[in-house]
């Protein structure tokens, strides 16, 4: 191998040592391997070299560092060609002159094994592409900024195959002697959560389970010190399997009792996120709810399931927490929980991934979860079959994201938000979640900044909430400012809700925000159904029809119906009949009509230069 950069950088050349020992010259000959058979132009180079602040001479003297390297390195040894370009040099290597190109083709063989079910050549590929590393990627070379993020990339790509080559020594059942190393990796890479699980993983097969227990508390321990987070929901469910697990084998595999069919896991899953402390009224629709998750007596042959759907911030995954909450004793074979990510700018979850994760926390081991989607929808089906599930699915974006998630049996039920209706999913009953009723809003602002508080400026209290319009998210934001600065009275609060310069800057502290809530369904919505919903906040309110809008609009009125009806679906959009007619009457809510305004004047209305 002549040329290695997956350590220090070293040129070799019939056993001798040739690396370049000046500075700038290693400088110029890393990068140019790590672009090889690339043109890397001059101002590059420049960047590289000297960063905002290159001398005068700078090109003159990227020349001299170029001849010095060919011919004190290439042309000696005749390892690779630079060739010069019209607008800078490129590199001319062969792959088998540089070992990165040795440590890339293994770790593609090795993955391509493992995906084939070779376990074993796997780890042997994965393993020799790893001894290719003599340790951190160029080291001993100074790196500018540009150089700084190859290494950088290099080394995440040593991480993932390491962590291809685990996985599979995992599945080879090398346990006991992974635990060594994988110590030492969460040493150097105290952050990495999938190395501590890994460790937790190994450990707990080894018959050590409650130094699996210290490595999640020490991790947990650092993430809140250095970062202010909790353990990621996959790791938090591993811990909650060795919690549930067997202590004899450390595992909860299920047992094989007939061809194919696994019995009822040892792991008894309870993953639902918290209930709300100060949870506040909505007893009609909490009563409703808990209706349908009731054990049935009929003859039914399927789950029972709800959709609870409404505007962004209304409080749809609080209600459905809560009522899992009090009905989960119905439930004692486990209750599982997937925060499915609906419109986050993160991707929605998918539901293979998803459905991993419920395999795992019903016992299935890690080795034995199929891979595709298919597979593991029958797989889930057959290790819910007969147990008393519920099934809390968390922002749903479509029918298609969730119809593997529901377990295909009578004895198992699942509460299921989103911000669409989700009517196209068979069999699912759907309930629309209104804003609060005044009444209900004044107690929640009671429990979070103490109802003494509300009751001395009462009024204020009715004008906070107004202006919140009973939207519980707004209600929490305001009422966890109010909480955080005793001294800020309600009519202060109140006047900076209805004589500010942008209303929804006030509706925004530590992890509530109501204009990121709407910023998420907005950006669904097609171009022309984000220009409708911007123009109809300019009618006065309260309602409007479909001739008025058309009138605003310039568009005919059958076009403007549909483009109402998907506002209305994206419960942007209020929709009633008038009584004894066929008129339907639209009206936004006044925190949907100011963000749309915003919009309007963000996107729209640009200042007049003099």
């Amino acid at each position: 191998m002549g040329f290695s950069i997956l350590g220090s950088l070293s040129v070799c050349h019939e056993g001798r040592d040739i690396t370049p020992t000046a500075p700038k010259v290693r400088q110029v000959l890393a990068f140019l391997l790590v672009r090889r058979n690339q043109i890397v132009q001059v101002s590059e180079f420049i960047d590289e070299l000297w960063g905002s602040n290159p001398p005068g001479s700078a090109m003159t003297t990227l020349q001299t560092y170029i001849y010095k390297l060919r011919r004190d390195v290439l042309e000696l040894s005749g390892l690779a060609n630079l060739h010069t370009q019209s607008c800078g040099y490129l590199l001319d290597v062969a792959d088998d002159q540089l070992d990165v190109c040795r440590f890339e083709s293994l770790s593609r063989q090795g993955r391509a094994a493992q995906e084939a079910g070779d376990t074993a050549r796997a780890s042997e590929l994965l393993s020799e592409s790893l001894s290719m590393w003599r340790g951190r990627a160029l080291s001993g070379v100074t790196a500018g900024q540009i150089l700084s993020a190859h290494v950088a990339r290099l080394e995440e790509n040593r991480l993932r195959v390491l962590g291809m080559r685990i996985e599979g020594d995992m599945l080879l059942g090398r346990y006991e002697e992974l635990v060594s190393e994988l110590k030492g990796l969460v040493r150097s890479y105290p952050l990495h959560e999938r190395f501590h699980a890994s460790l937790m993983t190994a450990l707990n097969r080894s018959g050590r389970r409650y130094e699996a227990f210290e490595v999640y508390r020490q991790l947990r321990d650092l993430l809140a010190d250095e970062l202010g987070l909790e353990p990621s929901t996959s790791v938090q469910r591993l811990y909650q399997s060795l919690l549930h697990a067997e202590p004899a084998d450390g595992a909860a595999s299920p047992v094989r009792t007939g061809p194919g069919r696994p019995t009822r896991p040892a792991v008894v899953p309870a993953q639902l996120p918290a209930d709300t402390p100060d949870f506040t009224g909505r007893a009609e629709m909490l009563e409703r709810v808990r209706r349908m998750l009731a054990v049935r007596h009929d003859n039914g042959t399927t789950a029972r399931a709800v959709s609870i759907c409404g505007m962004a911030g209304v409080g749809k995954t609080t209600l459905a927490l809560h009522a899992a909450h009090v009905d989960k004793a119905q439930f004692p074979d486990g209750q599982l929980y997937a925060d499915l990510r609906g419109p986050s700018p993160r991707g929605a979850a998918t539901p293979t991934d998803v459905l991993a994760g419920f395999l795992r926390a019903l016992g299935v081991p890690e080795q034995q979860v199929p891979p595709t989607l298919e597979e593991r929808s029958s797989l889930f089906r057959t290790v819910s079959d007969g147990r008393r599930l519920l099934v809390v699915l968390d922002d749903a974006l479509s029918a298609s994201q969730i119809a593997a998630l529901i377990p295909a049996t009578p004895t198992s039920a699942v509460v299921i938000t989103s911000r669409w209706g989700l009517q196209d999913l068979p069999g699912v009953r759907v309930m629309k979640l209104d804003v609060m009723r005044p009444h209900e809003s004044l107690e929640l602002l009671g429990r979070m900044i103490g109802r003494d508080r509300v009751a001395a400026e009462r009024e204020q209290a009715e004008r906070i909430i107004h202006r919140c319009g009973n939207l519980p998210l707004a209600l929490r934001c305001v009422g966890a400012r109010l909480a955080a600065a005793p001294t800020l009275t309600l009519q202060r609060m109140a006047a900076l809700l209805e004589s500010g310069p942008a209303p929804l800057d006030q509706l925004r502290f530590a992890e509530f925000d109501v204009r990121a809530n709407y910023d998420k369904t907005y950006f669904r919505l097609a171009p022309h159904d984000r220009s409708a919903l911007r123009l109809i906040s300019l009618l006065p309110p309260p309602t409007f029809t479909v001739a008025t809008a058309a009138s605003l609009l310039g568009v005919g009125a059958d076009a403007v119906e549909d483009q109402l009806g998907r506002l209305v679906n994206y419960h942007l959009l209020e929709a009633s009949s008038d009584r004894g007619t066929d008129t339907v009457r639209y009206q936004l809510h006044r925190l949907v009509r100011l963000y749309a305004r915003e919009r309007l004047n963000r996107e729209f209305i640009r200042p007049v230069s003099a």
